[in-house]
Formats: C-alpha cells, sequence, structure tokens
C-alpha cells in the first residue's frame, strides 16, 4: 500500500510538469542558438532524492533519460529509476516514466547506450541489504524503443554476474535482526532437543551438549559473517596443494556498481563499474554485446572509483575516476594499452574533484571534454573544461553552475554526450535550497551548448 501510494504521488508530481522547455542562458548573435548554452529542467523541481542521471541519443535526434528518484538511495526500498524524453523538434522534455523497479529494494544509478546492434541498454544495480556491498548488477534490452512518450518496450532482463579473477576478501555486516532471529531460533531448537531426550543430563543420548555449541556456533558464525576467511586448500609455487586460508569468493562476485556510459570499440564494449566496499574500479567487457563478460584488471587507488573512459588518438584508453581518497583532490587517472585489460598505476591528474563524480567525452573534432566538479572541496560548482592536445592542457573552461560554498546548492553527477549535429548535451543533479524551514528541493537538469562555445 505504501508503495502505490508513493507511485501515485510520483505520477501526481509529474503530471504537474506539463513539458519543459528550454531557457537560453546565453546567445551568440552570430550564430544564435547553435552557439547557445541552454538550460532546461527535465521536471519541476520537489523534495524526493533525485540522482544519477544518464541518457543517450536516439537515431531521430531525440533524447531519453533516466535517473533514480525516492525518498533516499541505499536504505530507501522506494527507490525506483525513472525516465523522459526529449523531443529535438520542439525543445520540450516530456512527463516522466517508470524505467524500472524492483519491489522494496532501492534501484540505483542507471546506464543508457545504444549498442552496435541497435539495441537499448538499461543497465543499473539493486541494492540487497542497505549496503553498496550487496548491489546486484542488471539490465534491460529493448529493440523497440522510439517512442514518442513512455517507456521503451523491454524485450529482456537479466543480471551480469561478475567474477574478478582477482581482488581482496570483504567482510558482510552482522548483528542484525536476522541473526537475533536466528539466535532464538537455536535457542528454541534446543529446548526440544532435551525435550525430545536426544540431549540428556548423563550424557548418555545422540546429542552431547559440546556437539550442540559446536554446531550452534558454526551456524551463528555464517549468520554473523565471522568465518569470512575459511580453511581450504591452495596450490603453491611448486603446484603442490597445501592448506590455506582461503578468502570468501561471494564478496568479490557482488557490490559492484554501475555510474558512466561504456566506451564501444567496434564488438568490444567496455562498461565501467567500482565498488564503495574495495574503494577500486575494474571494467567490464564483452566481445558479443553482453552474451559473455570478462573483466579487466582493478584500477586500484586510495578511492579510485566511478571511471569515465576516452579513446586516445593513439589507441589508448584513459580512465579518469572520482577521488575519494586524500589531498591533493584530484580526479585519478588510470591509461590501458591493451583496449581495457589492463590498466597502469593509478594517480592524480591535474583536474580538481572534491569526491564527486564526473564524466568526460572524446568530440567529433578529436578534443576531449570533462564535465565535472572543479574544486577541491563542496559540489557547488559544475564546469566543463576541454583539450585539446587528449588531457596534456585544459585551456578552454566555461560553468554551467556556480553558488557559494558552503550552501545547499548542489550541481553535480553530470553525464554528458554529443548529438549527431555536434550539439553537446550534459543532464545533472541539481539542488537548490528550499522554503526557509523546509528540505532542500532537487531535479534533473539539461544543457546543451556547441563546442564554440565552449573555446570562444
Amino acid at each position: 500500500m505504501k508503495r502505490a501510494f508513493f507511485l501515485l504521488a510520483i505520477c501526481l508530481i509529474m503530471s504537474q510538469t506539463a513539458c519543459r522547455k528550454g531557457t537560453t542562458a546565453k546567445v551568440d548573435n552570430k550564430q544564435e542558438n547553435s552557439v547557445a548554452l541552454v538550460k532546461t529542467d527535465i521536471f519541476p523541481l520537489q523534495e524526493q532524492h533525485c540522482h544519477g542521471s544518464t541518457f543517450v541519443e536516439l537515431p531521430n535526434g531525440d533524447l531519453l533519460a533516466a535517473w533514480f528518484q525516492g525518498s533516499g538511495e541505499r536504505k530507501s526500498d522506494d527507490v525506483i529509476i525513472l525516465g523522459s524524453r526529449f523531443n529535438k523538434k520542439t525543445g520540450i522534455w516530456c512527463e516522466p516514466f517508470l524505467m524500472a523497479d524492483t519491489p522494496d529494494f532501492p534501484d540505483i544509478n542507471p546506464v543508457l547506450f545504444i549498442d552496435p546492434q541497435n539495441r537499448l541498454w538499461l543497465v543499473w544495480y539493486t541494492v540487497l541489504a542497505y549496503q553498496w556491498e550487496s548491489s546486484i548488477l542488471k539490465y534491460r534490452l529493448s529493440d523497440d524503443y522510439m517512442q514518442s512518450t513512455g517507456a521503451p518496450v523491454w524485450k529482456w532482463q537479466d543480471m551480469i554476474h561478475v567474477r574478478p579473477d582477482r581482488a581482496a576478501p570483504e567482510g558482510i555486516g552482522r548483528n542484525d535482526g536476522f541473526v537475533s532471529l536466528l539466535k532464538k531460533k537455536l535457542e528454541d531448537y534446543h529446548v526440544s532437543l532435551v525435550t525430545d531426550g536426544y540431549i540428556r543430563e548423563d550424557g548418555s543420548g545422540s546429542v552431547t551438549e559440546e556437539m550442540w555449541k559446536t554446531a550452534a556456533g558454526h551456524v551463528m558464525e555464517r549468520a554473523k559473517g565471522l568465518n569470512l576467511i575459511r580453511s581450504g586448500t591452495d596450490v603453491n609455487d611448486k603446484g603442490e596443494s597445501v592448506p590455506a586460508q582461503l578468502g570468501y569468493p561471494l564478496m568479490r562476485r557482488i557490490g559492484w556498481q554501475t555510474r558512466n556510459k561504456p566506451l564501444i570499440l567496434g564488438d568490444r564494449i567496455l562498461l565501467p563499474l567500482y565498488s564503495d566496499g574495495f574503494e577500486f574500479s575494474l571494467i567490464a567487457i564483452t566481445d558479443d554485446c553482453g552474451l559473455t563478460w570478462h573483466f579487466s584488471e582493478p584500477l586500484v587507488g586510495a578511492g579510485s572509483i566511478q571511471p569515465a573512459l576516452a579513446m586516445n588518438s593513439d589507441g589508448s584508453i584513459t580512465a579518469y575516476m572520482r577521488d575519494n581518497g586524500p589531498a591533493p583532490k584530484r580526479l585519478l587517472k588510470s591509461v590501458s594499452t591493451d583496449r581495457g585489460e589492463s590498466w597502469s598505476t593509478v594517480h592524480d591528474s591535474q583536474i580538481p574533484n572534491p569526491g564527486s563524480a564526473a564524466d568526460n567525452l572524446v568530440l567529433k573534432s578529436g578534443s576531449l571534454v570533462t564535465v565535472h566538479n572543479d574544486t577541491e572541496e563542496g559540489r557547488h560548482r559544475l564546469s566543463v573544461w576541454l583539450s585539446k592536445d587528449e588531457g596534456k592542457t585544459w585551456p578552454f573552461r566555461k560553468t554551467l553552475v556556480d553558488d557559494e560554498p558552503g550552501g545547499e546548492t548542489r550541481a553535480h553527477y553530470p553525464a554528458i554526450i554529443q548529438g549527431n549535429d555536434g550539439r553537446i548535451h550534459v543532464t545533472f543533479t541539481n539542488q537548490v535550497p528550499g522554503p526557509e524551514g523546509q528540505p532542500p528541493l532537487r531535479n534533473i537538469v539539461h544543457a546543451s551548448f556547441s563546442e564554440y562555445w565552449l573555446t570562444e
């Protein structure tokens, strides 16, 4: 009932938008709207948490966007994936609609893209146990997505099962309600063993107290996550089987999260993934449009997460990553020379980053563009930087949002694409102060501009 009410409320909020026309923030009279920076609210400001936008250009030039929205993030079961369509001819975003919902679980960080088979992908993750480490990757496919309104027609849904060959084991939470309930159930069962004569004071029963304590202890250890390092056998450098303490393999298989669009290299798709648990990234790689996946070496640094990929002229690939580590706060950087399989040591770039998501794009001209919070603290300013030498220097910089630091204004978590007509598009999370005494208001904003505007 609560969930139905929430979805109804979302629909009522969205129905108030009608459709949103763009407003021109800056116009060059010589080239008019081809140069103008245009900002559009995809839907009106509201109190719901909305975040993690993604979007893709459709074959007819329209845009399809998605984001997650609800009362929170990983600890809120009402979080769903919403979407909206932008009509290129009218310049209007239409009423949002449901893209994905796992009932009673939060759905986070959608990623949209079109693969070499012209299929539309929606990739996201569902948080199973209110912690990022319990995230499960999901995807939907559609070849019927050119509708003027509403969601695509999804023909397939599945999970992406992650199996990195090498990763450090991680633990899980313990001492929750499930653990308490299990303890009570074990106590009750122990009483029944005594009552039924399986455990006797004189030790003559088929089960001794020592046997019971050992068995019950093992169950509680598993429930609390105390035995994540397990005994087994391993193979040493001589090829001999030897006793060893083995890591808990499950924690390498779950907790992987999406944020930025993939890099498509012919038939190869490189989908960036990261783990808030491990605090590093890796790349999911498919050479058959998602039938099978394998995984790159991890990109390991001090909090190197949420990679955005850029192809260089020599065929190498640069990953720019959010900096969740110590000062100086910069976008982190790693390079692959083998199409995403292995990666160089992570190091700082020259681009400031306060520990927030960034996205980048190689333009049709060959210039590299990054959109990010170009401060070391706070997400009050969102800017676009352009480099003509593949990131060695960044002489061109324009600001999309700029406010005083320390306030409630946020402009962050951007996504960037370039349309077939050359125009550059950015979506981002927008937060502004609410009425006095009220929580802040949020929405998703679409900004578009030309490369000329960036470099004028």
